[in-house]
């Protein structure tokens, strides 16, 4: 595009357009110059139901035939929202109606649709710092004041988020909407322990904000106990709960969802065209999980937890006798290490492309600066076995990055 060409439309930008323009949007995918993939939170090719999903294609076509090529519901195919409501019973016993769900094209659309239904240019939101940066772009380009609030073990730190609310309310103002993501925090790995859940929800309450409840990795639990979530804890109508089949099915199949009071479905509706998200891929996921989820998702977690403990024994074995800190998710996708004092990022870098590591430096995911001792890993996309080489070379790379 010429400069010309791009003064001439510059001028015509909408305000939410401005917000982003000129930020590099990549699409995601694994980078081809590494030889060990842990900057991205890519699914494991190797777990994809390839034959599954052509069973579950043609037993679809036979049974459905041209519905399934046609304009389907404005809140998405209802054999999908049929699902998402029995896989909330089954793993998480949650009880929602199909009416609660409206389907959106993956997770990161479902977000966007309640950020563009609740939050204008200037409004303030509260996400916690760090966050998963994919999000954070998505609010920017909103246009919000974004306040951060720290994570511990027991996810967001409930006392930061209401001195902020207070704070704000002395200001005369609100939060319009509280981010978090509840289990296997991305990138810091914490689960919101049950007295922070509930703290949270009484926050939303007493200052009359919203609560957007983000659980992409739910399922994927290695170890520990399942909590109930926000939406379920909730008797207010408050929390707003984002889900996908991103990590369980396949990214590329894009389908992810809202569940909400159905009094909201409306705002989120008028923000999607009509005929509902991709009624086509929507009955063929239907099709496979309706049969194979149980089975399928006990699959993944031996499959995730094996990269997850693969990963950790190499670091182990390199960073062990130094102050680094490394997180032990109970599920998910990824690791969070607090790098040894002393750490010279820079150098990092380099000797991470020299050995062919990809990794995330840690201030990608803070809104308002910080991270610059962290680096997150995602050993969801390798191998175990390269998922422990990988992690050598990394540790190896952070001693030698040392200040000496």
């Amino acid at each position: 595009m010429t400069s010309s060409t791009s003064d001439a439309f510059e001028s015509l930008l909408s305000s939410r357009a401005r917000v982003g323009w000129g930020v590099s949007v990549a699409t995601p995918r694994p980078s081809m110059s590494a030889l060990y993939e842990f900057g991205g939170g890519y699914p494991d090719p190797a777990s994809f139901p390839y034959e599954g999903m052509i069973e579950a294609t043609a037993d679809m076509m036979k049974a459905e035939g041209a519905a399934a090529m046609t304009y389907g519901e404005p809140q998405g195919y209802r054999g999908l929202r049929e699902l998402i409501c029995h896989k909330y019973d089954l793993f998480e016993k949650m009880k929602a109606d199909p009416e609660n769900i409206i389907v959106a094209n993956g997770s990161g659309q479902a977000l966007a649709l309640a950020f563009g239904a609740f939050v204008d240019p200037g409004d303030v939101v509260i996400s916690e710092a760090p966050t998963f940066s994919g999000s954070l772009n998505t609010i920017r380009r909103h246009g919000p004041q974004i306040l951060d609030v720290p994570v511990d073990d027991e996810g967001i730190v409930t006392d930061a988020v209401r001195e902020r609310l207070e704070g704000l309310r002395r200001q005369g103002r609100r939060c319009k909407l509280i981010y978090t993501i509840v289990n296997f925090q991305n990138p810091a790995g914490p689960s919101q322990s049950l007295r922070r859940r509930q703290a949270l929800i009484a926050l939303a309450h007493e200052y009359e904000t919203l609560i957007l409840e983000d659980d992409a990795y739910g399922e994927l639990r290695f170890e520990g106990e399942t909590l109930p979530p926000l939406y379920a804890l909730d008797t207010g109508g408050r929390v707003i709960r984002a889900g996908t089949l991103s990590k369980i099915l396949g990214a590329g199949v894009r389908l992810g969802w809202l569940c909400a009071p159905r009094e909201m479905i409306p705002a989120f509706q008028g923000f999607l065209f009509g005929g509902g998200v991709n009624p086509f891929m929507s009955r063929v996921a239907t099709y496979y999980m309706r049969s194979d989820m149980p089975a399928h998702v006990a699959r993944l977690i031996d499959i995730y937890r094996g990269k997850r403990d693969a990963m950790l024994r190499g670091l182990d074995e390199t960073l062990g006798t130094t102050d680094a800190v490394i997180s032990r998710p109970q599920g998910g996708f990824f690791l969070w290490i607090r790098l040894p004092r002393g750490t010279d990022q820079k150098k990092l870098s380099q000797l991470a492309v020299d050995k062919r590591v990809q990794y995330t430096p840690g201030p990608a995911f803070y809104a308002n600066g910080g991270g610059e001792d962290h680096i997150r890993l995602a050993f969801s996309y390798e191998s175990p076995e390269k998922c422990y080489e990988g992690a050598r070379l990394m540790g190896q790379a952070i001693v030698a990055a040392r200040a000496r």
